[in-house]
């Protein structure tokens, strides 16, 4: 618009143009930096709602993976190579139902021994499977706790598996047992041994029988029982053997046949009246035949039993009781006399053995064997590897009786004889004054009637010499000793005073 000055119109000074300022870059604006504000309530409820929605996705999945399974058993679980994914509970006792049949019932436990074999079966046993205990180590996994809880253990069955490789059974060992027992009976036996018995006079006196041999099983029953569970928990058929020790015999029939040799003999004549011989004769009867095996010991007293009237046994001297002195069995020592000089000829030991009183008539001084009720016996010891047989005998010839003694056992191998080494140790000279109560030898006071002369005593060592075979001596051992005492002279003097004249 034009200016007005009081000169009048001026027109408008021209200014030249200026050039345009340059104007600044613009910044280009972010897409999406541009935020508009929203609530703090508008922001939980989003939260919220995005939560639901995650939970309830979550719930709807796991809901979708367990739900097929709340009736059946979940994926990974297995039974006997059998997966039970899908299946119900009956499906799983169909299952277990058809095992059984294939593996529980054809089940089978073989032993061995001695050519025999022994069978065991289920139905010995009573084997079955307990299904209950069985699916109860199944089923749990998938159907126990909340939702989640079940899926979880879904999950870990899926990827870990849940396998089962035999069903839990029911069965009773006792019947291993049993068998065990009957197959001991069948199998185990005790080694028989040689026998030969002795009948003394006959054209054969020896029998024999033969040895037999014996078994012994050599078992743990325990590991028995171990081997046959082992094999019905993988119900698969199982066997063993058992091995047996042979037991052999001590005594061989060969070893009786070849042993039984004639080992001693001694012959002697009987000394006394007709009594003593009968007493002779009964106890050489009682030790006629008789048996010492391998180790056992001879007693004369056990093997004669009592010299007693009950027994048959009648009053004669008897040098054990003294001079002139007469005792029921009076002879007898005779006998055990002849059996103690038999076994130091065959070399049998002698464990007990008592000397007479006084030398005796019948054999040579310190090989008397002296025995009596009271308490002398003697005793002999087998101690060779064969039974060892006496035999006594009495019998006639040319108007003597005589005692033979014959040991049969072990051959020898060689032989011996018997020497007396006898020292005499001098007399008392003093004699011995004897009131005659009884009045048998002295009736008055002023009687003196000698009864017994003095007699030596002697000590008396037992040689017995070993023979080779053209009977000369090669050694010689002492095997007892003996001592009689020296006996003074005896004068019985009565007790009674004579009437004055």
């Amino acid at each position: 618009m034009p200016t007005m000055t009081r000169a009048g119109y001026t027109p408008p000074k021209q200014e030249p143009p200026r050039a345009p300022k340059p104007e600044p870059p613009r910044k280009k604006k972010k897409k999406g930096r541009k935020k508009r504000g929203l609530s703090g309530a508008a922001v939980a409820s989003l939260a919220v709602f995005l939560l639901a929605a995650a939970i309830g996705a979550g719930t709807i999945y796991v809901y979708t993976q367990t739900q097929p399974y709340q009736q059946t058993f979940v994926p990974g679980t297995i039974l006997m190579g059998y997966p039970l994914a899908g299946a119900t509970r009956g499906d799983a006792e169909r299952l277990l139902d058809a095992i059984a049949a294939e593996h529980v019932d054809t089940w089978r436990y073989e032993i061995s021994c001695m050519d025999q074999t022994y069978t065991l079966t289920a139905q010995d046993i009573g084997l079955d499977i307990d299904k209950e205990q069985t699916l109860a180590l199944l089923w749990p996994a998938g159907h126990e706790g909340g939702m989640l809880t079940r899926y979880r253990q879904m999950r870990r069955v899926a990827k870990d598996g849940l396998v089962i490789a035999y069903p839990v059974l029911t069965y009773d060992l006792s019947a291993v047992d049993a068998l065990l027992a009957r197959i001991r009976a069948d199998v185990e036996c005790n080694a028989v041994d040689a026998t030969v018995a002795y009948m003394p006079g006959s054209a054969a006196p020896f029998t024999f029988t033969d040895e037999q041999t014996g078994c012994a099983l050599e078992l743990d029953a325990d590991d028995v029982r171990s081997a046959v569970e082992q094999s019905l928990m993988k119900l698969a058929p199982g066997s063993m053997t058992l091995e047996a020790t042979v037991i052999e015999p001590q005594v061989y029939r060969a070893v009786l046949e070849s042993s039984l040799s004639l080992r001693a003999r001694v012959v002697a004549q009987v000394t006394g009246g007709e009594a003593a011989v009968h007493n002779v004769r009964l106890a050489a009867q009682a030790l006629r035949g008789l048996r010492v095996d391998s180790g056992d010991t001879l007693s004369f007293n056990e093997a004669v039993g009592a010299r007693t009237p009950e027994n048959g046994y009648l009053s004669a001297p008897e040098p054990a009781y003294g001079e002139n002195v007469s005792g029921v069995g009076g002879g007898v020592c005779q006998v055990s006399t002849a059996l103690h000089r038999a076994a130091l000829l065959g070399c049998i030991d002698v464990r007990e053995r008592s000397a007479a009183a006084r030398p005796v008539a019948y054999c040579d001084m310190g090989q008397e064997a002296a025995v009596s009720d009271q308490g002398l016996d003697l005793v002999l010891a087998n101690q060779t590897d064969a039974p060892l047989f006496v035999n006594a005998r009495v019998y006639e010839d040319d108007g003597a009786t005589y005692l033979e003694m014959t040991l049969i056992g072990e051959e020898l191998g060689r032989r011996y004889r018997l020497n007396s080494l006898i020292d005499e140790t001098g007399t008392i000279e003093e004699p011995v004054y004897v009131r005659d109560r009884e009045g048998q030898y002295a009736t008055y006071t002023d009687e003196r009637v000698p009864v017994g002369a003095a007699l030596a005593g002697y000590e008396v060592s037992l040689e017995r010499v070993t023979l080779d075979e053209n009977g000369l001596e090669i050694a010689a051992e002492i095997v007892s000793d003996s001592v009689y005492e020296a006996v003074p002279p005896t004068i019985y003097v009565g007790v009674q005073q004579r009437d004055a004249q």
